[in-house]
């Protein structure tokens, strides 16, 4: 019996110190193996944490000239605690947020009732957070909502940071704008830790602001405040405190000041194009009016690709876009019937590059021996170019060469150039020259069928050229197998899948199918320049952090080499300057008189080569190009502008080079005005008017008592030396009125001319 109970103290005592071991490493793996598990829920259900939205970094010119940067604004917000104590039953929570969109509609920023409650929803928004419904809105708006707390419970005014172009609508197209995130954007877009989206905050739509989304954003900050059981706040916690700190910062290659004079000279021209009345068609019909509906210019240094200068238009103030582009606006600036002002034609629009193409149509015949094969005399040997051109069987309704019928292709105008050699055809751009070698490629075995294509490519064409600015177009170049290839597809759009000698001739003077940017044609004039490199440009430098610290740093991005022999390209570039300097060139007048919109150009200083086009297209007026580089002996700049509707290249795009190459060589580029400085240049012109009347007249006397430095808060302040002030922005009015006097002047010679 003893044994028995012993035996039943011991087993009792065994269970009892297995539970309290069992109880002890419970109790240790609760304390020490989850303790910063459980700490964590306990701090979650008493913290509240609210982000803190981080700038986006600047964007700056290769002169360190702040282009894009940020500025504080109203922003008017619902905090979504006091939201929800004003307890409104669901039909009056509606009609108040109906009022809010309707209001802000009313001051124009677009707002839809579902964006509030899509805002409100959101989860990444805290309840003490207030959510952003609309940013820098009017003073009327921001008075609206402050003298009506009671009918609008938790709307309220806060500060807000959003951006800034400080230059208005210079290079926007590369800028690029922002927006509110979207839902679209919010469910694909992987942001990098630390710059995750909220329902509206700002993300880049296009260009660069596009392009370089995830270096421009920044990396957000917090708040975290301690509550209560009943959500009250009980303190913030400061040790957890943590900054946002701003995007990186983005150095372009655009030369601001270049740029300003670019974008100018393309909106003048394009106004003084629209004002040229077209001559008759030789048969005496009415010729399409000259509409000039847009155009782009592109200015490269050929010795690393990089874009100096890039317009496009019409173009648009991206700070329109700030906190959303109202409808009406948006609507505006997406209709045809306004001529696409957000479209980059730089990059975006595709054009038959017309005679500007037979550089490379010469280069093809000179790698493929052309010259001095059958029809095609040797380079250097002037041969009859009688204005037209038989071809005995080009292109037509047929399904065979042999059945197809022939056609004439002509010079512009029909004009005969004589005798021509390569040089000389460049020089007066005679296109039966090209003709001719196009059709002895096509019919002679030993030549490639592609050897115009397979040579435009190598210089760039038909693919994009690798720029850092989102969609940028291929181009097109057209040959027998895509041509086949389109019919096989789309026989209804393409119904004739065969290849004929009118083809290629087509092609040899950059017409027919074949399509490039302005920037693809400008990149391939740079690999002629520079002797056979060819770049892939960049439109961005490098990208540092605030403090100028470097992240990253482009540097020339060489794509591919062209083998150029020195004895072709030194005719060549002997018939490309007797295009601007030779009496018999296409462009001779654009640089050497002001008649005709050009200028007299310094080719004794800088010797510049050019190549004027003229593209056809159907039922329009036709596409007016000109690609220049220069100087010659050593060329550190590439331009090229296009011009749509108006007309031949000479009277159009190359009096635009010209003015715009001038400058550059003279040195006389003028500072580009920023916003502010615009303002101010409007606001003091009726003052200086007034000055110079005054000055004129010997009725100084009403100024001399004006305190020079002083500027009251009425407005700007007119000094009696002819200085006028205006938000700190001092305008020299005797050269604002010479500016005045020159312009009017050059465009009274252009209108006589």
């Amino acid at each position: 019996m003893d044994d028995l109970v012993l035996y039943r103290m011991r087993m009792l005592g065994v269970v009892a110190i297995s539970l309290f071991l069992v109880l002890g490493a419970r109790l240790w793996f609760l304390q020490v193996l989850t303790g910063d598990e459980a700490a964590a829920i306990a701090e979650t259900n008493i913290t509240r944490v609210i982000t803190i939205q981080a700038p986006r970094g600047r964007i700056l010119d290769n002169q360190g000239r702040i282009l894009v940067g940020n500025r504080v604004t109203a922003s008017i917000t619902i905090n979504r605690r006091a939201l929800e104590e004003a307890d409104l039953d669901e039909l009056e929570r509606r009609a108040m947020l109906t009022s809010i969109a309707v209001e802000v509609n009313r001051s124009g920023k677009l707002l839809k009732v579902t964006d509030l409650e899509r805002a409100l929803a959101n989860q990444s928004y805290g309840p003490y957070d207030n959510v952003p419904i609309a940013v820098d809105v009017s003073e009327d708006l921001l008075v609206y909502f402050g003298e009506r707390p009671h009918r609008y419970p938790g709307v309220r005014v806060a500060d807000a940071s959003v951006r800034s172009f400080l230059y208005g609508d210079l290079a926007a197209h590369v800028l690029g704008w922002v927006g509110p995130v979207n839902d679209t954007e919010l469910q694909f877009r992987r942001p990098r830790e630390g710059k995750e989206y909220q329902l509206r905050d700002e993300i880049g739509k296009a260009g660069v602001e596009l392009m370089f989304e995830d270096e421009l954003r920044g990396v957000n900050g917090r708040r975290v405040l301690e509550v209560d059981r009943r959500g009250e706040i009980v303190r913030e916690r400061t040790d957890l405190f943590v900054p946002p700190r701003a995007g990186n910062d983005v150095v372009l290659t655009i030369d601001i000041d270049l740029q300003d004079l670019v974008q100018a000279e393309l909106e003048r021209t394009v106004y003084l194009g629209r004002a040229k009345v077209p001559q008759s068609t030789p048969d005496g019909g009415d010729p399409p009016p000259f509409n000039v509906p847009g155009g782009a210019v592109v200015i490269l240094d050929p010795t690393d690709g990089d874009v100096l200068a890039m317009a496009s238009y019409p173009t648009y103030d991206p700070n329109e876009s700030i906190g959303g582009f109202s409808f009406e606006r948006w609507s505006e600036l997406n209709d045809p019937a306004n001529d696409l002002p957000m479209f980059n034609r730089a990059v975006q629009g595709e054009y038959a590059p017309g005679s500007t193409f037979k550089l490379f149509t010469a280069h093809a015949a000179w790698h493929e021996d052309v010259f001095g094969v059958g029809r095609v005399k040797p380079a250097d040997e002037p041969w009859d170019d009688p204005g037209e051109y038989f071809l005995q069987s080009c292109r037509a309704d047929a399904d065979d060469l042999e059945s197809a019928g022939g056609c004439y292709f002509k010079n512009a105008g029909k004009k005969p150039y004589e005798q021509v050699d390569l040089t000389r055809s460049l020089t007066v751009s005679s296109d039966v020259y090209y003709y001719t070698i196009g059709e002895s490629i096509f019919v002679n075995p030993r030549h490639s069928d592609t050897a115009i294509q397979d040579t435009a490519t190598e210089y760039g064409f038909g693919y994009q050229t690798g720029v850092q600015l989102p969609f940028e177009q291929d181009g097109y170049m057209p040959t027998p197998e895509r041509r086949a290839e389109r019919h096989r597809q789309n026989p209804e759009a393409f119904p004739f899948g065969g290849w004929y000698p009118g083809d290629n001739v087509n092609v040899a003077v950059g017409q027919g199918e074949v399509l490039a940017t302005p920037l693809q044609l400008a990149n391939a004039y740079a690999v002629f320049a520079n002797a056979g490199s060819r770049w892939a440009p960049n439109i961005v430098e490098r990208i540092v952090d605030h403090d100028g610290g470097a992240i990253l740093d482009f540097g020339p991005r060489q794509a591919s080499d062209v083998e150029i022999d020195p004895a072709f390209r030194n005719r060549v570039t002997r018939g490309l300057v007797g295009v601007v300097d030779d009496e018999e060139g296409t462009a001779y007048w654009a640089f050497n008189s002001e008649a005709t919109d050009g200028t007299y150009f310094p080719h004794d200083q800088y010797p510049l080569a050019g190549k004027t086009g003229t593209a056809e297209v159907r039922g329009r007026a036709d596409t007016s190009l000109f690609a220049a580089f220069g100087p010659v002996q050593d060329p550190a700049y590439v331009m090229v502008a296009v011009l749509e509707e108006a007309g031949f290249g000479s009277s159009v795009a190359a009096p635009l080079v010209a003015r715009v190459m001038t400058r550059i060589f003279e040195d006389n580029v003028s500072e580009a005005p920023t916003m502010d400085e615009q303002y101010a240049r409007s606001t003091a012109l009726p003052l200086c008017i007034e000055w110079f009347w005054w000055k004129t007249g010997n009725t100084l006397e009403r100024l001399e008592s004006i305190d020079l430095d002083a500027e009251p808060e009425s407005g700007p302040v007119l000094g009696a030396d002819g200085v006028v002030r205006v938000r700190g922005v001092r305008i020299d009015c005797e050269q604002l009125i010479d500016d005045l006097l020159i312009g009017h002047e050059v465009l009274l010679g252009s209108e006589a001319a």
